[in-house]
């Protein structure tokens, strides 16, 4: 398929909104955390998180436009700075800090399953990224999407290998947490998985089962000098 890889601009977050919103519509996972939840709410969701991504100067989106001048696909590529390791400060709490226990009457109502497996997803990627990548300055692979007309055609491939040819010349390795869809992508470009998230979707769904296992596979890219 003839494509062409180019920066994205503020004029194109519609455009790669409903190409995320379309690409995930079958995602298990994804369906899950929309449960019950208005219609319009990844859409929501994805507007602010790329309206966000492209006002920060540390991240980079790229668009895949065919030789029509379609929009098919895009991915977006956020450097994070080196963080500075120091013990947690939460290891060590003095008797002042402990706080009365809430009166039963008075806790909050239990939260929301789909919502508690969200946040454990979240603190595993922090986790594992932390482990292989805290202290030193590197790439998260925030987001990438190509539109289910277009699936299958290599475009994925296209904008993950065009964002790796860059970040060699800053010689930054590269992270992503990969759907069960996704991840064959990543390994054909040199991602290495370092860990599993594995979820039994049932003992978060509502009334039952039948939704099934979802993994999340974390992997690294180390950078490449030229030549390798």
């Amino acid at each position: 398929m003839d494509i062409t890889i180019t920066p994205a601009s503020p004029d194109n977050v519609q455009q790669l909104v409903k190409i995320h919103t379309a690409a995930f519509a079958s995602d298990r996972f994804s369906q899950l955390m929309l449960l019950n939840r208005d219609p319009h709410a990844h859409e929501a969701l994805m507007l602010r998180s790329i309206e966000e991504w492209a006002a920060n100067p540390a991240a980079k989106l790229y668009r895949a436009v065919d030789a029509q001048g379609q929009v098919v696909g895009w991915s977006c590529w956020i450097i994070n700075e080196a963080k500075e390791i120091t013990p947690s400060a939460s290891t060590e709490t003095s008797a002042t800090d402990a706080k009365e226990p809430v009166p039963v009457e008075t806790q909050p109502p239990p939260q929301d399953p789909a919502r508690a497996l969200g946040g454990l997803m979240f603190k595993d990627m922090v986790r594992f990224e932390d482990e292989y990548l805290q202290g030193r300055r590197h790439v998260v692979l925030q987001g990438l999407a190509t539109d289910p007309r277009y699936q299958r055609r290599g475009v994925g491939s296209r904008l993950v290998a065009h964002g790796l040819e860059e970040l060699d010349t800053l010689g930054l390795d590269c992270w992503i947490h990969a759907s069960p869809a996704s991840y064959g992508v990543y390994e054909k470009a040199g991602f290495r998985e370092v860990g599993k998230s594995d979820f039994d979707l049932d003992e978060y769904a509502p009334h039952g089962g039948g939704w099934g296992r979802y993994v999340f596979r974390h992997m690294i890219r180390y950078a490449r000098t030229k030549g390798e």
